[in-house]
């Protein structure tokens, strides 16, 4: 009886380490404290005995160690204008692959709605700040390096992440205990359509002037200081929370020689996307652990198994190509057809050289087209006119070349319909 006891108690501890809320502020220390705002999952206030009185703290809530560590962590944040925390979905999401990948996982809740009086931002700026404090102090017990921080966010969580990666030097808060000489600063960031991020949207608001204008800049809230970190920008590009806010941001980062990703995804609205991107942008910067070795591209793609067959042109008629210049090669074109057609969009390929050389069987080329007969997509690969024009013939150095892809494309059309394919998704 005393074993059963042991063993159910342990299971009991478990458990609620594994789910493990814990507030971040000290009673009566939350700055900026206002009666009308909460600290829940949207989720959680509409269950019928939720107490907003015993809500109104900022908290994290700690899963469990992953199986197989990788020595980093992850603080996910939702998004919900600053209004709520809604993002159940994505944080569940988040949590499970994470957690997969080896990420001591954290959900951090802050506080909601929009305070009064105040940037809307900024109870959750202040919640941010001592959050990633909390997180660092607690590296060692929770067995993670306090230099491995990251986040992933979504929407007005990302323009709270946005604060954190950006402005660790500008304190949100006046200190309150020790746990305020510890850094707030994050070491990388996945960053999913940030909202208010421009200053026609900074007060709250979708963009007012949809991000465009000489005059759209980022909101001078980002200070971008020598503790900006790495990030990984994911944005629809039918935002309503326009992705130039992404853009604006990607920019700075590559003037101040900070790694970076941009992601836009046409014709998508406010939403998350490309989180298999995400996780080649961790394993690249070194956040999975050590990163292999690199794999040659010919090896890696090696097999012409996916292809059903091949055929081969030319782009021009007999004594009909325009500046025909004695030292070019001869231009051609060829369709791979996949042995299974799972679109009827076509990808034109072909490689760069400097208007020098080109090679449609070379590494630029080969496992491209090998990846898309994969997936099932016809691929025509071209070869082009090279080297360059002489300079006796006063013909720029992309002529010859251009002239070949303009026909190639209309050769490709003018047989699509005839292949089965769509003359109208040519890439």
């Amino acid at each position: 009886m005393k074993n059963l006891f042991v063993f159910v108690f342990i299971m009991y501890s478990t458990c609620a380490f594994a789910w493990e809320r814990e507030l971040i502020w000290p009673k009566g220390k939350m700055p900026h404290y206002q009666e009308k705002q909460i600290a829940a999952m949207l989720d959680e206030t509409k269950q019928k005995d939720f107490n907003a009185q015993k809500h109104r703290t900022a908290y994290l809530e700690w899963y469990e160690k992953p199986e197989q560590p990788n020595g980093g962590c992850m603080i996910l944040i939702s998004g919900g204008g600053y209004n709520t925390c809604c993002d159940m979905v994505y944080i569940d999401q988040w949590h499970s692959k994470l957690t997969k990948l080896g990420f001591q996982c954290v959900n951090f809740v802050y506080r909601t709605p929009r305070p009064e009086g105040l940037p809307v931002y900024q109870t959750a700026w202040e919640d941010g700040q001592r959050a990633v404090r909390m997180v660092r102090s607690e590296a060692k017990k929770r067995g993670f390096n306090p230099e491995k921080i990251g986040v992933i966010s979504q929407s007005a969580g990302s323009h709270l992440a946005l604060l954190l990666a950006t402005s660790s030097r500008t304190p949100a808060y006046a200190p309150i205990d020790i746990l305020d000489t510890t850094s707030c600063h994050i070491n990388w960031g996945i960053i999913n359509s940030p909202a208010y991020a421009t200053n026609d949207s900074e007060k709250g608001t979708p963009n007012a002037r949809q991000g465009y204008g000489i005059d759209i800049k980022l909101s001078k809230i980002f200070k971008f200081d020598d503790k900006t970190c790495s990030l990984c920008l994911l944005h629809g590009g039918n935002d309503k929370y326009s992705p130039t806010a992404s853009t604006l941001v990607y920019r700075q980062l590559r003037k101040m020689n900070i790694p970076a990703e941009l992601h836009l995804y046409p014709d998508k609205p406010h939403g998350v996307y490309g989180f298999d991107r995400a996780v080649e942008f961790m394993c690249q910067m070194g956040y999975l652990g050590e990163l292999k070795p690199q794999e040659e591209l010919m090896k890696r793609y090696a097999s012409d198994d996916a292809r059903a067959e091949k055929t081969t042109e030319d782009i021009w008629p007999e004594g009909k190509m325009p500046d025909v210049q004695e030292k070019q090669c001869k231009p051609y074109l060829e369709w791979h057809t996949p042995k299974t057609l799972k679109t009827k969009a076509i990808q034109i390929i072909y490689s760069g050289g400097s208007y020098q050389n080109n090679n449609p069987d070379g590494f630029e080329v080969t496992p491209a087209r090998r990846y898309l007969n994969e997936k099932g997509m016809t691929v025509v690969t071209m070869k082009y006119r090279t080297p360059r024009p002489s300079p006796e013939s006063g013909l720029a150095k992309h002529i010859t070349a251009w002239e070949d892809l303009q026909r190639t494309i209309r050769i490709v059309r003018s047989e699509a319909t005839k292949r089965g394919l769509d003359p109208d998704r040519i890439g």
